[in-house]
């Protein structure tokens, strides 16, 4: 609907003549236009005669006092003022902005000024103008600085739950091949299940997702975010996880030759350190065979023969990489 067809159909209205779905249309306008701060404040003739059509037909209709002042502020606006601009605030459907990350990391700022950082493989969509509350949908791995607002909570959808603050930071990691994890740096996060489960967490909380149950772990977050500084942290992690973690990093794929493989357990830290190095050193420790079928294709697997030389970026493995 233009904005000339809106005026036609708000002229008809206020002369009674409009059909009952000319009339819901015009309604439905001024619902939104009395739960909002945009209507300007003027005097005029035909803007009060509307106003007092619209406010005898709400009576009539509701039986429920509706403020008169506010619909005269409604109408005239809607007439004289500004009506595109009120057409495409309250009729028109927002735009939705969605960015997938298929490079390096890549840092959104949004439009309340929190802070969005994507990682690899991962896509993030919004409304191009926040309405009383600020959602977002995720899929894959982002890291929120989120500002505080007590009156818009910020609310992150993911595959299977959804996370509700006022203004923290936290991690999120939810691929779809695995499952949602999801850590505080700062502040208070609400989490609840799509099957109606729900956890707070705090500082330095972690919550883990699995078969339809939060699992809550409480150590420092912030190496969750390590990969934000192109960094990998491993803490008992699977090397299915693991592998994940290096697809996101380095953009590559890793494939198991036998998948009793992924559930090897490693841990270890890494800081900007090449892929072949992060390989050669996990093959060492639980002695595997790092097989490079292209540049970005690579399959692991078991090693029959015991490597015996050592591996000079192991020197430090004892006091943490197992």
């Amino acid at each position: 609907m233009n904005t000339e067809e809106f005026k036609i159909i708000a002229k008809k209205y206020s002369k009674n003549q409009c059909n009952d779905q000319e009339r819901s249309i015009v309604e439905a306008f001024f619902n939104k236009m009395q739960k909002s701060e945009s209507a300007v404040l003027l005097s005029n003739k035909k803007g009060e005669k509307i106003s007092h059509t619209i406010y005898a037909q709400t009576i009539k209709s509701t039986k429920k006092t509706v403020r008169l002042r506010i619909l005269q502020v409604a109408a005239i606006a809607v007439l004289f003022l500004g009506i595109s601009f009120l057409i495409k605030q309250f009729l028109t459907p927002k735009e939705i902005i969605q960015i997938t990350n298929s490079e390096e990391k890549k840092e959104i700022i949004l439009q309340d000024g929190s802070i969005v950082v994507l990682n690899r493989n991962s896509t993030v969509s919004y409304p191009e103008e926040f309405g009383n509350t600020r959602s977002i949908k995720l899929t894959g791995e982002a890291y929120f600085k989120v500002k505080r607002n007590p009156k818009k909570p910020f609310i992150v959808t993911m595959q299977d739950m959804t996370l509700k603050v006022l203004g923290t930071s936290f991690n999120i990691n939810s691929y779809a091949t695995g499952s949602t994890k999801v850590s505080v740096l700062t502040g208070i996060v609400n989490l609840r299940s799509n099957s109606g489960k729900s956890v707070i967490l705090t500082k330095n909380q972690q919550a883990d997702f699995i078969n339809s149950a939060f699992h809550v772990t409480k150590e420092e977050s912030i190496e969750k975010i390590a990969w934000t500084k192109n960094n990998i942290v491993l803490e008992q992690t699977t090397l299915g996880e693991t592998a994940i973690i290096l697809e996101n990093s380095y953009n590559v794929t890793i494939d198991f030759e036998d998948r009793e493989l992924e559930k090897l357990i490693i841990s270890g830290k890494f800081k900007e350190e090449k892929l072949e190095n992060i390989l050669a050193s996990i093959a060492f420790v639980k002695k595997l065979k790092i097989d490079y079928l292209t540049k970005n294709q690579i399959i692991i697997r078991r090693d029959k023969q015991i490597i015996k030389k050592i591996n000079p970026l192991l020197v430090a493995t004892e006091t943490g990489f197992n």
